[in-house]
């Protein structure tokens, strides 16, 4: 135990330079966050403190006293230059915009090979300091997600309508036509909506509009990473009383030549901290086995809260039916009488169905086979 003790002090010595302490250690901050939350070390990033609890008081002037990687203002603990001053948010919260290269003068590998960004809050001369603080970095959080092998990882896993968020995107993962092609190396764009794209809560990568063509645009940061950060309900326009269930999108590139999906050429689907996984849908229709004399069931189970219902489309021999189904969210069906329109074709070897949701979407497409109208007999 003693030489756990004596280690920690010495490590302590090390991090924290010598002849800098303040007459007065207030506490630590009640919170300490990033926005962006996943940053690049060569972009601009803002830090956050909470000093709610501290000695400190509302809107006084608090300064930045930083050691590592480096030490910007060394030699001035006890009158801090202007350039390390925070600018005072509201309620007890500051803030620091700075770019962690620049502020710090060090490569992205300097800091990388680092113990941090660790520092403490204090006022301009040495009368008051904060607790040692460590501010958050992204370092581990980039590097985990490239090896992860995922297409897409939203920060943090637990996100809510009005705090801030990013989602980091690996362009060669991202599904293009049918194959994992990616899109390494392109413009990539945002095209999102919350609850499944439900009206006022969606918006568009809109390659005519140069507003959201900035808007929608990926940051990309190194290695076919891409990130975008926003806070949902500021970005999405949403009142106060909407309830947020899941973020979808997918990624168009400029004049949406390529666009990158989930595998199977679907929508990438996050679901708010709380929200159940729903149920996959289930396709099925009845009789397994039937002619162009029977009536045909088709029925969805778990549909889609955003599909506003069902249609479907059925070619058989020179005719074709279309109609749509009936029922709710939890089992939609559709009864088919292939008598009525097929009792005057000869005999017919299959139907081509399509089925498609009212927004548009296919949900299957696929022949089934018919039983001759010889083996009726």
């Amino acid at each position: 135990m003693k030489y756990i003790t004596i280690v920690l002090l010495t490590f302590a010595a090390i991090l924290i330079p010598r002849n800098s302490f303040a007459t007065e250690d207030v506490g630590a901050p009640a919170k300490v966050w990033t926005y962006p939350v996943v940053y690049a070390l060569d972009q601009e990033v803002t830090w956050y403190f909470d000093m709610t609890g501290t000695g400190f008081t509302e809107k006084q002037d608090l300064f930045l006293w930083a050691w590592s990687p480096s030490e910007p203002d060394a030699g001035n603990f006890d009158n801090s230059s202007d350039f390390a001053k925070l600018e005072y948010v509201s309620g007890m919260t500051w803030k620091k915009t700075l770019t962690p290269t620049k502020y710090f003068n060090k490569t992205v590998a300097d800091i990388e090979a680092s113990s941090g960004f660790w520092m403490r809050l204090k006022s301009k001369g040495n009368e008051k300091q904060s607790d040692v603080v460590q501010a958050p970095w992204s370092v581990g959080d980039i590097k985990t997600f490239k090896e992860s092998g995922e297409a897409v990882q939203i920060f943090p896993q637990k996100f809510y309508l009005d705090e801030p968020l990013s989602i980091l995107v690996n362009a060669e993962k991202l599904w293009v036509g049918g194959t994992q092609s990616g899109l390494a190396g392109e413009e990539i764009f945002f095209h999102s909506g919350l609850n499944n794209f439900v009206a006022g809560a969606i918006v568009e990568a809109n390659m005519g509009n140069p507003d959201l063509v900035k808007k929608t645009k990926l940051t990309p940061i190194g290695n076919n990473i891409y990130k975008i950060d926003f806070i949902p309900r500021e970005y999405y326009g949403v009142g106060e009383d909407f309830i947020m269930e899941n973020i979808e999108f997918l990624f168009p590139t400029k004049d949406w030549a390529k666009v990158g999906t989930n595998e199977g050429g679907k929508n990438f689907v996050i679901l708010a901290p709380g929200v159940p996984i729903p149920l996959d849908p289930i396709f099925s229709f009845f009789p397994q086995k039937f002619s162009q004399y029977d009536i045909l069931t088709l029925i969805r189970k778990n549909n889609e809260k955003s599909s506003q219902g069902l249609v479907y489309t059925i070619t058989a021999g020179t005719k074709t039916i279309t109609g749509e189904f009936t029922g709710n969210k939890d089992e939609m069906r559709a009864y088919i009488n292939l008598f009525q329109s097929l009792s005057t074709e000869p005999s017919i070897d299959k139907i081509s169905l399509l089925v498609k949701d009212k927004n548009g979407a296919e949900i299957i497409k696929t022949d089934i086979p018919l039983v001759p109208l010889s083996d009726l007999n």
